[in-house]
């Protein structure tokens, strides 16, 4: 089994401990083997290149200003709506 933590962007107590220790042991006494986990995507030049073309694909959206296109001021958690109650 190959483990990727695509949740996850750097190396940290989190991946280390839970998915290299906790996860391996469930996994290996269940049975699985080899059980790998793949690193973290960290500062890597093509994951910040995209993350770097995902900001600038984004600068020109419109819509709920001044959160773009995905705010929906009815949704509980939208920081629009909040900024209307207040």
């Amino acid at each position: 089994m190959v483990v990727v933590p695509i949740a996850f962007v750097s190396e940290h107590v989190e991946t280390l401990v839970e998915l290299d220790i906790e996860y391996a042991e469930l996994a290996h006494a269940e049975g699985v083997s080899p059980y790998l986990r793949a690193p973290a995507v960290g500062a890597r030049p093509p994951f910040i290149q995209a993350l770097a073309q995902a900001v600038v694909d984004a600068l020109d959206r419109t819509g709920v200003a001044p959160f773009g296109p995905g705010c929906k001021a009815d949704w509980k958690a939208c920081p629009h709506r909040r900024q209307r109650a207040a």
